[in-house]
């Protein structure tokens, strides 16, 4: 774990070409040994998750190469690395878990856990708020159970035009991402048994993943997803 922290530490203080490629051999080793971590966690999760365990490492894996779609950060290269492991795969735009390894402080919100949806698509994201309208205290008791907190990151600053909400209820119409976060540091992952751990944590998110994914099944099909 050492030299995936040092490496990002070095990633988030020079964010150009020049360092990276003086460094690839670094960031070889570093992708290999994240790698490892994620074929380990696929059939963990697999057991409780059966639409994870048959995943490869290319369906739950990213390059270092920043997303522009991350508008509200400015780096060339990610300072971090993770894994996220969705039904159907990192693409499918379905509700998953995610773990994240970040230096601290970082540009990305340093180590962290995150289930659901970051950057769901805009009718993903109203079908979200629709639900929330009617079944809001089913979704913070879901909530409550992760142990969790919802990611404030890109929040929307008013509701959504016609939507009215109880107060209490209110935060869940002003995500921009549908998804729960626990930060951890990156002491966590120093911890031997960390990919046990992680597994077991994300245990407890499973039933808020599932109904994210119904969400979603239902307006696509007209039918709730699978458990």
């Amino acid at each position: 774990m050492d030299k995936i922290v040092t490496f990002l530490q070095g990633i988030h203080l020079n964010d150009n070409q020049e360092w990276f490629l003086a460094n690839r051999a670094n960031y070889i080793q570093v992708f290999a040994q994240n790698a490892e971590y994620i074929q380990q966690l696929i059939p963990l999760i697999g057991k409780y998750d059966s639409t994870i365990k048959f995943h490869r490492l290319a369906d739950c894996s990213y390059t270092l190469l920043h997303s522009s779609k991350e508008r509200s950060i400015k780096r060339k290269y990610n300072d971090y690395i993770g894994g996220f492991f969705a039904r159907a795969g990192k693409n499918s735009k379905y509700a998953g878990y995610y773990y994240q390894i970040s230096p601290e402080p970082s540009d990305s919100g340093g180590s962290l856990l995150a289930v659901g949806i970051f950057n769901p698509s805009r009718e993903v994201l109203e079908w979200f708020r629709e639900d929330a309208v009617k079944n809001g205290s089913t979704i913070m008791e879901l909530i409550k159970a992760t142990g969790f907190e919802l990611l404030e990151r890109d929040r929307f600053t008013r509701l959504p035009k016609g939507m009215t909400i109880e107060p209490e209820y209110r935060d869940l119409l002003l995500q921009r991402h549908i998804m729960l976060v626990k930060r951890v540091g990156t002491k966590w992952f120093y911890n031997e048994k960390w990919v046990e751990r992680t597994a077991r944590t994300f245990q407890r998110c499973k039933p808020f993943v599932d109904y994210v994914n119904a969400i979603i099944d239902q307006h696509k099909f007209g039918r709730a997803a699978n458990p």
